[in-house]
């Protein structure tokens, strides 16, 4: 049987705001084309400069998804694994890369839980799993870059 793991890891967006919305459609174009060939699913989440990406699929092609892609991507600095865990059942099934920019309910989220702005580094044991599971509930299209 195959192993099968979810990861969220959060960095820091290296680039300047000028070039925010290109980097951003290459990293999501990117990452449905990889993904949809490897079977990941998952989600990215950006504001206030962080990166939160959530991904989902074989330990392997997961592990090496983040090791050999994400952390020598020069876009991202200061990557950190917040949560990685096997999993049976995936969330983000539907989608080879979700895009869930910050919108009120995931200001609401951090401002309940740290009285503060969208920061992923923040999270905790405690709030990793809500965190998530709000992620899975944003409607992707719903909002626009």
């Amino acid at each position: 049987m195959v192993e099968c793991v979810r990861l969220l890891y959060v960095s820091k967006f290296t680039q300047n705001d000028d070039v925010f919305k290109t980097e951003l459609m290459n990293i999501l174009m990117t990452s449905v084309d990889h993904n949809a060939l490897h079977e990941i699913t998952g989600v990215l989440s950006y504001g206030n400069g962080y990166f939160v990406q959530c991904l989902e699929g074989e330990k392997t092609k997961v592990s090496n998804l983040y090791f050999d892609r994400i952390l020598k991507d020069s876009r991202h600095k200061g990557c950190q694994i917040l949560y990685f865990e096997e999993q049976i059942e995936r969330i983000f099934s539907e989608w080879a890369m979700k895009f869930a920019p910050i919108n009120p309910s995931i200001r609401a989220f951090f401002q309940l839980q740290y009285a503060q702005e969208f920061n992923p580094t923040l999270l905790t044991a405690r709030t990793i799993g809500p965190f998530i599971k709000l992620l899975a509930q944003q409607n992707a299209w719903e909002y626009y870059i």
